[in-house]
């Protein structure tokens, strides 16, 4: 039913296009003509033919968000953050983060954080990361508290021709109010980066297992994310995401945009 739904719809919407292309031909042939020819000339049939690949991919990421998210009613999120990375050595790199979140179908403040981080490369393909988080959060009638957490780990990579595949293990450790909770973080992530592309599609699956007693082999939350990386100078990025966040209880679907600025 969905895909005749979304057939009928692109047969009209594809008439409508025919139609207003016929109506600017009669209206004004040699015009679209010299914009096509200006176009062409300008820009090269070899950017043109990377910037519609560039629309492909950005569109079926789209519509496996927007199919994803429809198919379930569940709770819809945002996520805001902006990061600075600074490079003290060739293999040393600190960084800092601040995020804000939505919940409740943005009608509701879910948390801001802040964070700092390290890294430090041992090995071209394997590096070491340690991170702390303070959160703000908002606890419904409660009001809002504050917790903290820190997580420490490894990410390794490997690279293919313009495709990047990286594994991340992360323990995290959350404390609030005298508890503490224990966490095993696991990730991977594949990245497909040509040097010249500006806007780089990546996936991830990222998985959290309760650490402690019998609970280990149980599944605490997944996350699925699909998203793109936008350079958009040498020193600044731009990170926008969705994500299908899994809960034994409740399940989410999350927008996010993180800038990224390298000093």
């Amino acid at each position: 039913m969905f895909f005749l739904k979304l057939s009928n719809f692109s047969a009209k919407l594809a008439d409508v296009f025919l139609r207003t292309i016929l109506r600017i031909l009669k209206a004004d042939l040699l015009s679209l003509y010299s914009f096509w020819l200006t176009l062409i000339i300008v820009c090269g049939m070899k950017n043109i033919i990377k910037l519609l690949i560039r629309l492909v991919c950005m569109v079926c990421l789209t519509f496996m968000a927007v199919h994803t998210a429809c198919a379930q009613s569940d709770e819809f999120a945002t996520w805001t953050g902006v990061k600075l990375n600074y490079k003290v050595t060739s293999r040393w790199n600190l960084s800092g983060a601040a995020e804000f979140r939505s919940k409740n179908h943005l009608k509701e403040a879910d948390r801001v954080s802040l964070n700092l981080g390290t890294g430090y490369n041992i090995l071209s393909f394997l590096k070491l990361e340690g991170l702390y988080e303070v959160h703000y959060r908002n606890r419904g009638s409660e009001g809002w508290k504050f917790r903290h957490r820190y997580l420490a780990g490894a990410q390794g990579y490997l690279k293919c021709h313009d495709f990047k595949l990286s594994l991340r293990e992360f323990f995290q450790q959350t404390f609030f109010e005298g508890d503490v909770e224990s966490r095993l973080r696991s990730r991977i992530k594949i990245d497909y980066a040509p040097v010249s592309w500006k806007v780089q599609p990546y996936f991830s699956v990222e998985l959290y297992q309760p650490v402690g007693e019998d609970v280990f082999f149980s599944i605490a939350r997944m996350r699925y994310r699909p998203g793109v990386n936008v350079k958009l100078s040498s020193q600044c990025s731009c990170n926008v995401f969705y994500c299908r966040q899994y809960e034994p209880k409740r399940s989410a679907n999350i927008v996010g945009i993180e800038f990224s600025v390298s000093i």
